[in-house]
C-alpha cells in the first residue's frame, strides 16, 4: 500500500486543524489496514453473556440518584446525516412526533429531569461538520439547556476518505466536503478529549457520562443505572436487550476467555463459516443496545496510558465517495464503534434492559410507527406505548423508502396504529385522512386509500391486475439466496464469491529476477557509467532452480526471468548492459541501485491478505488470481438449476416431423438459452398434454432435482389452460400484470424433498410473452438467488426513430434496434412486427423499449428508455 497515502492523509488532517490525538488513531488504523487487519473474534475464544444484572432488579434511593445525576452528563453523538432515509441534512432535524424532532424531544426529555430532581443535567451533541450548526439551530428554542461553562455541542473529528484501490485521499472537486467523514462514533473518546470538553466536565465535577444515538428516542438517561454504577463503582456499564429473530445480525456481548473480560463482537468480526454461532438467539441471547455509561476519570487514565489511542477494532466501510452518485469512485471509510471500548475498562458491566430503550427510528417502517397513536410521549417527553399488542410490523414499498416519498404519501399523517398487528403496502398509494389499521393489513395494488377508511387483512384494487413492479416485488421478496458451496475453479466462473478469500502464499513467493542479466551487489557497480567493471561469474540460474551459491561482492550470476535472487545478490543488471558472457567474468556498463529489476517476495500479494472480498463475481482474472495463490475451489453461492417445460399437445421437439396442427417448442430452447445467459444452468423437459394429470406428474418428478422451475403455455383463461387448472390452490399464485405483452403470469412455490420450497414460473405461451416475461421477471429473479447485481437489466435512453402507439393502462415492452447516433447517445427503432407470435422480430432485437402505462402516443424523436438485451 501506500506510504505516501498516509502522508498525504495526514498533513490534509492537520491543514483542517485536528488534533495530533486524532491524527495519531487515524495513522494506528490507516496501518491496521495497510496489513491487511480483519479483527475477527472466533466463537471458541469466548463464553455467551450469562448471570446479567436486570434494570428492573436495580433499587437505589432518591437520594442516590439525585446524587448520582449531579455527576453525569447526557452525550447524543448526532453526526448522522440521514441519507439512506434520503435526508441532506442533521438526521436528527427529521420531525419525529407530534411535529417535534429527535433534538426537540432530547431537549425536552433532559429539562424534564432537571426539573424533577432539581439538577444541573448537561446535555452535548457530539456533532459531524455537517450537522453542527442545524442541531444549534433547533435548541436555540430552549433558552435554558445550556449549563454554564459548557458549550451544547462539540465537533466529531474529520478524515480524508480514502481511495479503495491506492487507499490515497479521495479528491471531489464537484463537492469537496464528500472527500470528509467522521471515524465512526467510536471517536467519541478522542473527540471529548481533543475538544477539551473531556478536562471541562471533569473539571466541573461530571464524573459519568451517558452515550447514546439521537435517533433512539428510547435512550433516555435513567437515574437508576447512574446511581448504580456510582454505588457499585463500576468504570464503564453497557446496556443490552434481549435478542428476537429480527435482532440476529446485531452486534452482541461476549466473555473473552482469555482474560475474563467484557467483549463486542459485530456481524464484521465474525470468523468464517461460524455465522450459525452469530445467530443463535439461543446461545447469544441479547443484543448490544448502544447505550453507554462511562466513568470520565477512568476514560481520561485510559487515554493518557494509550496516548490516545484506546486500540477498537478497525471497522472498514467501503462506500462511493458520493452515497448518491453509485458510479463515482470507491471509497474506504476508516471506522470504530464507540461499544467496543467495554473491553478497555476493567471492570466493566453489562445491564440488561428494557426494549422500551432501544426504540432507533432506522427507517420510514419504524418513523410510521412512532409517529402513529401507538405511541404518545408523556409529560416527561419520553415514547411510551399505548397499544395493548405487541408493536406493529411494517413493512412498506420503496416509494415510501425515502422521506420524501413517505411525505407525500401520507400528506394528512399516518394511520391509526393503536389495532394493528402488521401493515405491509404493495404500490404507492396515498393515504387519506384518518385511517385506521385493524388487525393484519396488506394494501396492494390501491392508487388511493379514502378519507375515514378502516383496513383489516387484505385490501386490493377491483379485480387481480398487478403493477409490473408489484409483481416483481412478490417475487424478489420471497427468494433467499441461493446456498453457499465449494466448487472447483473450472466451475466458478460469474458466480458470486461468498466469503473473503486469503491468500495461501505470498505473490511471488520468493525474491525473483524481472529480467535476464546477471545477479550482483549494488555496490560491485559504483562508477561502472563512466568506467565499465568486470564481475567474476559464479554461477547461472534458470526459472526453477534453487541456487546453492551465493554472490558477494565483485560476483555476479547469470540469471534468467523468473529465477530465483541467489544470496547475497540485492540487484539484476540487464544483458544488454554488459558483454553478455557466460564464463570467467562479465562486463558491465552501467551501475545500478539496490532492488533494480528484482521483484520482491510478497510484492504482488501478500500470504494472508484477502484477495477477493465476498460478494466479488468470479471472472476469468480472478479465477487465475486464487490459482496462484494456491486456491484449488471456491465458495460461492451456488449456480441455480432450472428446468424448463413447456405444455401443450401440439407441441413438438424441434427438427422432428409436423403433424396437422403441429408446431416446434421453441419457447423451451429460448428460456434454456435465455436461463444459462442469464448464470444459472438448465436443461429441457419434454412438453406435456393438456391435463392436469400429466403436468402434475410431470412436476413431481421435476421437483427432486430442480432449483427454479419454468413452465410456459397454459396460464390464460381457455379451456386448455393447464398450469392454471392444475396448480391454482396448490401453492401457486396466477395474476393478472398490467403489461403487454406477459398479462398472464403465474408464481408459487412448490414442495420439494426435505421441506424444501421450489419457485415456480408459470409464463405465457406465445414465445414473445414469454421471453419478454423471462426478462422482466424470471432474470432478475436468479440473479437475487445467485446474490448479482444489478439483478434488473441496464435501462438506457434513446430516441426514437418513428411513432409508436401503446395501450393506456399497461406497460408496453416492443422489440427495437437501437444503435449509436452521431452525437454519442442513442437512437431506437421499433420493430414492425410488435405482435406477441413474431419470433423473426424478436430475434432481430437487441433491445426492448418500455412505454410507460400512462403514455399512449410517442413520436419521433420523443426519448424513451430502452432495455438493452445484449449488455
Amino acid at each position: 500500500m501506500s506510504q505516501e497515502g498516509l502522508a498525504l492523509a495526514v498533513e490534509r488532517m492537520r491543514d483542517r486543524g485536528m488534533g495530533p490525538e486524532a491524527v495519531t488513531v487515524f495513522e494506528h488504523y490507516y496501518r491496521q489496514l495497510e496489513e491487511g487487519a480483519h479483527g475477527t473474534i472466533p466463537e471458541d475464544t469466548i463464553e455467551p453473556l450469562a448471570d446479567l444484572q436486570e434494570l428492573g432488579e436495580v433499587r437505589v434511593t432518591d437520594d442516590d440518584a439525585r446524587a448520582a445525576l449531579r455527576q453525569t452528563a447526557v452525550i447524543k453523538l448526532n453526526g448522522g446525516l440521514g441519507t439512506s432515509m434520503g435526508m441532506s441534512g442533521a438526521k436528527s432535524a427529521l420531525e419525529v412526533k407530534d411535529g417535534l424532532t429527535f433534538l426537540d424531544i432530547i431537549a425536552r426529555q433532559v429539562l424534564a429531569l432537571r426539573e424533577e430532581w432539581d439538577v444541573d443535567l448537561p446535555l452535548l451533541l457530539m456533532n459531524s461538520f455537517r450537522t453542527s450548526e442545524q442541531s444549534l439551530e433547533i435548541l436555540a428554542k430552549y433558552p435554558t439547556l445550556a449549563v454554564d461553562g459548557l458549550p451544547l455541542d462539540f465537533i466529531q473529528s474529520a478524515e480524508p476518505k480514502l481511495l479503495a484501490d491506492s487507499l490515497r485521499p479521495v479528491e471531489w472537486p464537484h463537492d469537496p466536503e464528500l472527500e470528509w467523514c467522521p471515524p465512526g462514533h467510536g471517536d467519541v473518546y478522542v473527540s471529548l478529549l481533543t475538544s477539551g470538553i473531556l478536562e471541562t466536565l471533569l473539571e466541573k465535577g461530571i464524573r459519568y457520562a451517558f452515550i447514546s444515538n439521537s435517533d433512539n428516542l428510547g435512550a433516555t438517561c435513567d437515574p437508576g443505572v447512574a446511581a448504580w454504577m456510582v454505588e457499585h463503582g463500576l468504570p464503564y456499564v453497557a446496556e443490552v436487550c434481549t435478542r428476537t429473530k429480527s435482532d440476529r445480525k446485531g452486534g452482541h456481548l461476549a466473555v473473552r476467555k482469555a482474560d475474563g473480560r467484557l467483549i463486542l463482537r459485530d456481524t464484521a468480526m465474525v470468523a468464517e463459516g461460524e455465522e450459525h454461532y452469530f445467530g443463535d438467539i439461543n446461545r447469544h441471547n441479547t443484543f448490544h443496545a448502544n447505550n453507554l455509561w462511562v466513568d470520565l476519570s477512568v476514560l481520561r487514565e485510559r487515554m493518557a496510558e494509550r496516548d490516545g489511542v484506546l486500540g477498537l477494532p478497525i471497522i472498514v466501510n467501503r462506500k462511493t465517495v458520493d452515497p448518491s452518485d453509485p458510479s463515482s469512485p470507491e471509497v474506504i471509510q476508516l471506522e470504530s464503534a464507540m461499544g467496543a471500548a467495554i473491553e478497555v475498562f476493567e471492570g466493566s458491566e453489562a445491564l440488561l434492559v428494557p426494549r422500551t430503550r432501544f426504540r432507533p427510528v432506522k427507517t420510514t417502517n419504524d418513523l410510521l410507527v412512532v409517529r402513529s397513536d401507538y405511541f404518545i410521549l408523556d409529560d416527561s417527553s419520553h415514547l411510551v406505548a399505548v397499544g395493548d399488542g405487541p408493536e406493529p410490523f411494517v413493512d412498506l414499498d420503496s416509494a415510501y423508502r425515502l422521506v420524501g416519498g413517505f411525505e407525500k404519501r401520507f400528506p394528512h399523517g399516518v394511520p391509526s396504529m393503536i389495532e394493528c398487528t402488521s401493515l405491509r403496502v404493495i404500490g404507492d398509494p396515498v393515504f387519506g385522512r384518518e385511517v385506521r389499521c385493524v388487525g393484519d393489513v396488506l394494501v396492494d395494488g390501491l392508487p388511493r386509500v379514502p378519507d375515514g377508511a378502516v383496513l383489516g387483512g387484505p385490501v386490493q384494487a377491483p379485480g387481480d391486475t398487478r403493477t409490473v413492479e408489484q409483481h416483481l416485488k412478490a417475487i424478489l421478496s420471497s427468494l433467499d439466496s441461493s446456498p453457499v458451496e465449494s466448487v472447483p475453479l473450472t466451475e466458478s466462473l460469474g458466480l458470486v464469491v461468498a466469503r473473503d478469500i486469503r491468500s495461501r502464499v505470498n505473490l511471488p513467493a520468493f525474491d525473483n529476477s524481472s529480467m535476464d542479466g546477471y545477479a550482483v551487489q549494488a555496490d560491485s557497480l559504483q562508477g561502472a557509467d563512466e568506467s565499465p567493471v568486470r564481475l567474476r561469474i559464479v554461477g547461472e540460474v534458470a526459472a526453477g532452480v534453487d541456487p546453492s551459491f551465493s554472490v558477494g561482492p565483485g560476483e555476479a550470476a547469470r540469471i534468467m526471468t523468473g529465477a530465483p535472487i541467489p544470496p547475497g545478490a540485492d540487484a539484476v543488471i540487464a544483458v544488454e548492459q554488459t558483454d553478455g558472457s557466460a564464463t570467467g567474468s562479465v562486463e558491465c556498463r552501467a551501475s545500478v541501485s539496490a532492488g533494480r529489476y528484482v521483484r520482491p517476495r510478497g510484492e504482488d500479494v501478500s500470504e494472508g491478505s484477502v484477495i477477493v472480498s465476498a460478494g466479488d463475481v468470479v471472472g476469468p482474472r480472478t479465477i487465475g488470481l486464487l490459482a496462484a495463490s494456491g486456491h484449488a475451489s471456491v465458495e460461492v453461492h451456488r449456480r441455480p438449476h432450472v428446468v424448463i417445460m413447456s405444455t401443450g399437445a401440439e407441441l413438438v421437439p424441434p427438427g422432428e416431423p409436423l403433424g396437422p396442427g403441429q408446431i416446434h417448442d421453441s419457447n423451451s430452447s429460448m428460456l434454456w438459452a435465455a436461463a444459462v445467459a442469464a448464470g444459472a444452468s438448465a436443461e429441457i423437459r419434454a412438453a406435456v398434454g393438456d391435463t392436469d394429470e400429466e403436468l402434475l406428474a410431470a412436476l413431481d418428478d421435476i421437483v427432486a432435482n430442480a432449483d427454479v422451475i419454468i413452465t410456459s403455455g397454459g396460464v390464460s383463461m381457455g379451456a386448455y389452460d393447464v398450469v392454471k387448472s392444475a396448480l391454482a390452490g396448490k401453492g401457486v399464485e396466477f395474476v393478472k400484470v398490467a403489461m403487454q405483452p406477459g398479462k398472464p403470469q403465474g408464481f408459487g412455490f412448490l414442495s420439494g424433498p426435505d421441506d424444501l420450497r421450489v419457485p415456480l414460473f408459470a409464463l405465457p405461451g406465445n414465445p414473445v410473452s414469454s421471453f419478454v416475461s423471462f426478462e422482466v421477471f424470471v432474470r432478475p429473479a436468479l440473479r437475487r438467488l445467485m446474490r448479482l447485481v444489478p439483478e434488473k437489466r441496464q435501462v438506457r435512453t434513446a430516441t426514437l426513430t418513428s411513432g409508436l402507439r401503446s395501450p393506456e393502462g399497461r406497460r408496453q415492452y416492443g422489440r427495437a434496434v437501437v444503435s449509436p447516433d452521431s452525437e454519442g447517445g442513442l437512437r431506437c427503432t421499433p420493430l414492425a412486427g410488435q405482435g406477441s407470435h413474431f419470433v423473426a422480430d424478436l430475434s432481430r432485437a437487441n433491445a426492448i423499449v418500455v412505454v410507460p402505462e400512462d403514455v399512449t402516443d410517442l413520436v419521433a424523436g420523443e426519448p424513451v428508455d430502452v432495455m438493452l438485451l445484449d449488455s
